[in-house]
C-alpha cells in the first residue's frame, strides 16, 4: 500500500511541475520584430572606391562651401580619410540618393557594400539652414551629426565626422 501512494505521490508532483501541453505548442500571441530597410537604394558594385588617407590627396583638408544640392542619385567616385578617421577597409560602393519634398526639406537615402557584403543603409535629414550643416539620422544610425558639404550641378561632396578624431571626405558623382 505504501508503494502504491508513494507512486500516486510522485506521479502527481511530475504533472504539477510539469507545463500543460497546450502552452508547449501555443504561438507567441505578439508578432515577431521586423526588420525594416531604411530605403531601398542600391549600391553600383561596379564602382567600387577605395579609402585613401589626407596625406595622398592636398585638397581633402580644403574648406567646403555649401550649395544647392540637386536631388537625384549620386555614386561614390573618392573616399578620403582625414585625421585619425577609422573609415572602412578594402573598396565599397556606395550611392546616395538625394531627395528634397514640397516644403524644401532634404533627405539622404545611402547604401554602401563591399564586392561581396551585406548592404550597409541609413537615411538622415540634412539640413544646412543654420550655421552649421547637420545630418540628422532617421533610420540605421542615431543622432546628429555635424557635416560640410559642397554642391555642384552633377557632384556632392561630404565630410562627416568618423571615429573620435577623424572625418571622412566622399565626393559623389550624380547619375546620368
Amino acid at each position: 500500500m505504501r508503494r502504491l501512494l508513494f507512486s500516486a505521490a510522485i506521479a502527481a508532483l511530475l504533472v504539477a511541475c510539469s507545463p500543460p501541453a497546450s502552452k508547449q505548442s501555443e504561438a507567441p500571441t505578439e508578432p515577431a520584430p521586423q526588420v525594416q530597410a531604411c530605403n531601398d537604394v542600391a549600391p553600383n558594385l561596379s564602382q567600387m572606391v577605395s579609402i585613401a588617407s589626407e596625406q595622398a590627396v592636398a585638397s581633402a583638408a580644403s574648406d567646403l562651401r555649401g550649395g544647392a544640392i540637386n536631388p537625384g542619385t549620386y555614386d561614390l567616385t573618392r573616399a578620403v580619410r582625414i585625421g585619425e578617421a577609422t573609415g572602412w577597409q578594402g573598396q565599397r560602393a556606395v550611392t546616395l540618393e538625394v531627395a528634397e519634398d514640397s516644403s524644401g526639406a532634404v533627405t539622404f537615402n545611402w547604401a554602401g557594400a563591399a564586392a561581396a557584403g551585406e548592404v550597409d543603409r541609413w537615411t538622415a535629414r540634412f539640413n544646412d539652414t543654420g550655421e552649421h550643416p547637420i545630418l540628422s539620422y532617421t533610420c540605421g544610425r542615431m543622432g546628429d551629426v555635424a557635416a560640410e558639404f559642397t554642391a555642384a550641378q552633377n557632384a556632392l561632396t561630404l565630410r562627416v565626422p568618423d571615429g573620435a578624431n577623424g572625418s571622412l571626405q566622399l565626393d559623389f558623382a550624380r547619375r546620368g
